[in-house]
Order: structure tokens, then sequence, then C-alpha cells
């Protein structure tokens, strides 16, 4: 399924509205929580009701809602829900559980996001907490999207803040999937490469209007994130928009998840994670090709034992559940390695042209001081200890080449 329709405007509401009684959608389940309901859930369900619609309030209460199967029971208790369209009203994390419910009783949804916060709203994938352990789960697109520039323009700063970190990790994940392609032959897309690329574009080019909560600029950062959104949906994942600095900030997620602390904004982890891996292709633009074959010679290559040793060490009671989804991967470690330290060596050139387009750390940093966004994770919170712990073990967090996998290989963890 494609995003048939995407408003972003001052009058989304009403386009819902007439959408809604356009397609014959008059059996309607609105999601929503305690803040994002005053935000724009309680006209959202007065215009629709108003109308003759019959819509049902799935109201997620209390101070932190996750995307786990606490809030999707909640979310499907009332039943009767088979022949409903569903409503996310709310950011990320609302719109996450949304898709899989949906997804999963077969019934398509709508966007109505409350702040230009991440790229989920247009992705088929959610990523759900499962025993504490954040997985992608397959879910869908929505049927539409109607965003409101007075609601997005008056969300929380820190949020729009985060919406800014999710573009600008892009720097990172789109060089980490060149390396993919370079180093692992992975498919890719020039087409979505070519559209990640200009979001950036457009997006770093507005971040003094968004920091001034500009219409203009937020309405810029929004059309990113959604096109954003429909880039990993294309590609079927989300490898054109989730690299290294991603797998940071799920890996700080599970600690949280794991000690009951509150949550931090998953695009205020990216953007952060994003400065910190801009810095190792800094490491990597700076050592020529004969110090690659020094450090290949002297590194030991990656073994399936050592790494399951490791990933014990960072990952602890977790550590069964991404073994399990590293099965695989693990076992052809060994081959992958091989070709994966003879290309350095025969590509290493095009290594160092893959890290020049990555902009500076202080650069990215600076970005995101332009809007008010945290810029090391200390600014949230983290320790010197889950910092460190998190650059030695967050690439286990999914199966992907990225720039650490490299740094492996050359003995600079």
């Amino acid at each position: 399924m494609t995003v048939e329709t995407q408003y972003v405007g001052p009058d989304a509401v009403q386009a819902l509205v007439h959408y809604a009684q356009a397609q014959g959608l008059d059996r309607l389940t609105l999601i929503s929580d305690d803040r994002t309901w005053p935000a724009l859930g309680e006209a959202v369900h007065s215009a629709l009701s108003g109308v003759g619609a019959d819509v049902q309030l799935a109201l997620l209460e209390g101070e932190e809602v996750i995307a786990d199967g606490e809030r999707v029971l909640e979310i499907m208790a009332p039943g009767n829900q088979n022949d409903r369209t569903f409503l996310a009203v709310g950011a990320g994390t609302i719109t996450d559980l949304t898709r899989f419910v949906s997804h999963r009783l077969a019934r398509p949804f709508i966007s109505l996001p409350t702040a230009p916060s991440a790229d989920a709203f247009t992705s088929a994938n959610a990523p759900m907490v499962v025993n504490r352990f954040k997985r992608t789960l397959d879910a869908q697109e929505p049927m539409a999207v109607f965003a409101d520039m007075n609601v997005l323009c008056a969300a929380p700063s820190d949020m729009i803040a985060a919406g800014v970190g999710d573009i600008l990790g892009k720097y990172t994940a789109l060089a980490d999937w060149r390396l993919g392609a370079l180093l692992w032959d992975e498919e890719i897309d020039q087409s979505v490469m070519d559209t990640m690329y200009r979001v950036l574009h457009n997006v770093s080019g507005q971040l003094d209007a968004i920091g001034r909560r500009e219409a203009v600029g937020i309405a810029e950062l929004m059309r990113g994130l959604l096109d954003s959104g429909t880039a990993m949906a294309h590609w079927v994942n989300s490898r054109p928009a989730s690299g290294s600095e991603h797998h940071l900030s799920h890996y700080w997620e599970m600690i949280l998840l794991q000690q009951g602390r509150p949550a931090a904004l998953h695009g205020a982890k990216v953007g952060v994670g994003a400065v910190l891996m801009a810095r190792s292709y800094q490491n990597l633009r700076e050592i020529s090709v004969d110090e690659v074959r020094a450090r290949l010679e002297r590194t030991p290559r990656a073994q399936p034992d050592e790494e399951r040793i490791r990933i014990r060490a960072g990952y602890g009671a977790l550590a069964e559940q991404v073994i399990a989804e590293h099965a695989e991967a693990l076992e052809m470690l060994p081959v992958l390695s091989v070709r994966m330290r003879t290309r350095l060596v025969d590509h290493w050139e095009d290594v160092r042209a893959i890290a020049e387009d990555v902009p500076p750390p202080e650069e990215i940093a600076a970005q995101l001081r332009k809007v008010g966004g945290p810029t090391h994770p200390a600014d949230l919170g983290f320790t010197a200890l889950e910092i460190d712990d998190a650059l030695r073990y967050a690439h286990y967090m999914r199966s992907r080449l990225t720039v650490r996998w490299v740094e492996r290989a050359l003995g600079l963890l």
C-alpha cells in the first residue's frame, strides 16, 4: 500500500473530514495520549463526530507511552474494530502502535502528526519493545497523512529538535549504506539515495527558520520526515534512513528500558549518535592505505565465538535474543570478514571518498545547536560508561555493515 494523500497545511482537520467523507470512512478508532488529545485529538474527534462519524476513542494515559504489548492490548481491548479505520493522533510512538495494531487487524490507518519529531509517519515498519528489546516488526504505511501546521509549529521545542536530529542522522546512515554496497555487496537504490540526500540538503538549509519555529522551516522539516519514511517503505526496510547512529540510539533506549528510566526522544539520541559516528568517519579519512594494511595484519579476524562473548558482555540478560537475531550473520562472519578485509585494501580510496561526504562532527553539532538540540549523550543523561558501552556494542543491534564494523576490522574499537 502507498500513501494516497499527504496534506501539510493550516487546515488539516477539515481536510481530514473531507477525505473521510469522500472515502466513506464513518467508523473510526482514534488513538491519542494525554498530550496529543488536547493538542489535536479533541478537535479531530469533535469534527468527525460533528458530521455523523462513529469515532471510538483509545486514550493512552500516563506519563510515558511505550510501544509495547501492554499498550497494544489497551488499544485492542474495546473489541469490535474489524470494520474500523484507525487514526493515529500523535508523534512516533502513537504512530508505531497504530500502524502495528491496524496491520494485525488488517485495517487501514491515517496519520495525524502532532510534532515533526521523527520519520516514522510514512514508514511501513513498527519499532516495538518486545521483552525490553527494541525490534522492528512488519506493519504498514498509512493510507493518508494530515499534518496541521499550527499544531506542528506549536509542538514542544525538544520534539522539533528531535525531528532535525533524525534527519541529520542520514549523513551517517547513507554513508553506512554505501559502505555496505562497497564492502558486502548490498543492493542500493540510487533514486532512494538521491531522495535522502535531497531531504538532508533541504532541511539543513532551513535550520535557522526551524529554530525560530517559522512555518516555512517547520513545513520543510515535516515534508523531509515524510519523504524519509516513504523512502524506507519503498525499500521495504529502514536501511536508507538508519545506520550506526540509530544503533547507538537503540542501545541507549535498551538501557533506559532495563533500568526503568524515562525515555529520551528517539531523534535526540539519533542526533548525538550522528555526531559520534561522524567522528568515526573523520578517523577513516585520516588513515592511509599503508596503515590499513598494517592494522589488518595485527588485528585478529572476527570469529563467531568471540563475537558471542562480546555480545554477552554488552547485552547481559538480552544477549541471547541478540545472538539469535544474528545467528546466520555470525556463522558467515569468517567468510565476510575475509571479503571485507580484502576490499578495504583494494577500495580504501573509495572508503575515504564516502567518509569525505560526512560532515565533521563539529559541523553536525553546530547544526543541532541551531534548533536547540542536544549534541552529546551526556546531555541526555547517559554516563561515561553507558556512552563507552554503546560505542563498543551497539553495532550488534542490527545485522548490517556500518562504519563500526570497518573500525572493528581495523582494530579501532
